[in-house]
């Protein structure tokens, strides 16, 4: 169990290698699902409202500034600021669905890594040591919650 001590990723490792891989992930999954497609989603939405902007842009110097129609560019800049609204919503609606996702996933990789360490014996905590285990639980989880 030396591999604890370096890399928490061996410990998820030793976790799917006795699970199986697929269990892990899906049991890691569980209960995110609808947060981890809505997210991307949402994400792709906004980016969608930010590469029509500049389409919309071209149509009012194109059409309205020159031919001088001021109805036109004010419709023109209303649908700009509804398309800026719109990409807005969308934006926090991703981060939302994408922090719950890594809040839902970090507390599952906590609870497999949890039960791996109480399934230690006490002999390989001694050598791997308390503050590591500690160590993995807290900070190493947290820097995979934030990326």
């Amino acid at each position: 169990m030396r591999k604890i001590i370096y890399n928490s990723e061996a410990v998820i490792g030793d976790i799917k290698s006795e699970r199986g891989k697929d269990e892990t992930d899906i049991k890691i999954f569980k209960g995110v699902q609808k947060e981890c497609i809505c997210a991307p989603l949402f994400k792709l939405l906004e980016a969608s409202f930010e590469l029509i902007v500049p389409l919309v842009m071209a149509a009012i110097i194109d059409n309205g500034i020159s031919a001088s129609d001021k109805p036109y560019i004010w419709k023109m800049g209303g649908v700009l600021v509804l398309l800026a609204a719109v990409g807005l919503v969308s934006s926090v609606t991703a981060q939302y669905f994408a922090a719950k996702a890594a809040v839902g996933f970090s507390t599952k990789l906590r609870h497999i890594l949890f039960e791996k360490i109480e399934s230690l014996s006490f002999s390989k905590m001694d050598t791997v040591g308390t503050s590591t285990l500690i160590t993995r639980m807290t900070s190493d989880i947290n820097q995979v919650q934030s990326s």
